[in-house]
């Protein structure tokens, strides 16, 4: 069966995007349209979690105070383990004199949260531990992710292309006829299963025993092709 090289199939998809309102033209008038899929399992490379700290005081500035003074400490452990100052972003700062359920009690609640970033996913649990061991008493939101995909983009659309040709082939073979040439190629948008704006994405709990796991991306193209 023959393969046709990433590099042209990609050449068809950009000249399709930039053209969109210009048909696809046969030489023949003989096509047959083939929808092509593939998917991919792919290792996280990214964590994310966020941690914080909730302080509960009668006065507003001393539970302001030490509750900074306590998100200081976590933020240092975990730049001591390794995470970067542009990886740790504050996500949350609320002060309120009100619980959950809206009623007012005496004193005053303040919790900071900073969301995490690390590219080496399989300490996130020692670093949620260190983060817990310095202070923090509030984490969650904990996921695992793929930011980094052109290779796994690549194989995907290789085997997708290959999925189009071969179903094609067996038409062509059914209607007496030979397969000829890619009259145009349109890519599909790309899905990962439980993640949004094509992000692989992976939860778990908050706990130390997490667990990375892999997850599957999806690749989908529209192929026509001549018949001869």
């Amino acid at each position: 069966m023959r393969t046709m090289h990433l590099a042209t199939i990609l050449v068809l998809l950009a000249a399709r995007s930039q053209a969109a309102e210009a048909p696809c033209v046969s030489t023949t008038g003989r096509t047959v349209a083939i929808n092509g899929s593939a998917t991919v399992r792919l290792p996280p490379d990214r964590v994310a979690f966020t941690v914080g700290v909730e302080t509960v005081d009668a006065d507003v500035a001393k539970a302001f105070e030490a509750n900074d003074k306590k998100l200081r400490a976590v933020v240092a452990s975990l730049k001591a383990k390794g995470v970067a100052s542009k990886d740790i972003q504050t996500s949350n700062l609320d002060i309120s004199s009100r619980d959950e359920r809206g009623q007012r009690f005496s004193g005053f609640r303040v919790t900071n949260l900073v969301t995490v970033t690390s590219a080496e996913p399989a300490r996130a649990g020692e670093l949620l531990q260190a983060a817990v061991a310095t202070g923090a008493n509030q984490a969650g939101g904990l996921r695992f992710f793929v930011a980094d995909t052109p290779q796994a983009r690549t194989r995907g659309l290789e085997l997708a292309f290959e999925d189009a040709r071969g179903k094609a082939q067996t038409l062509a073979q059914q209607a007496k006829r030979s397969l000829g040439d890619v009259v145009c190629v349109s890519e599909s948008p790309s899905w990962a299963a439980g993640a949004t704006n094509n992000t692989v994405a992976f939860y778990a709990d908050s706990s130390s025993g997490t667990e990375a796991g892999a997850e599957r991306v999806s690749f989908s193209l529209s192929v026509v092709f001549e018949l001869k």
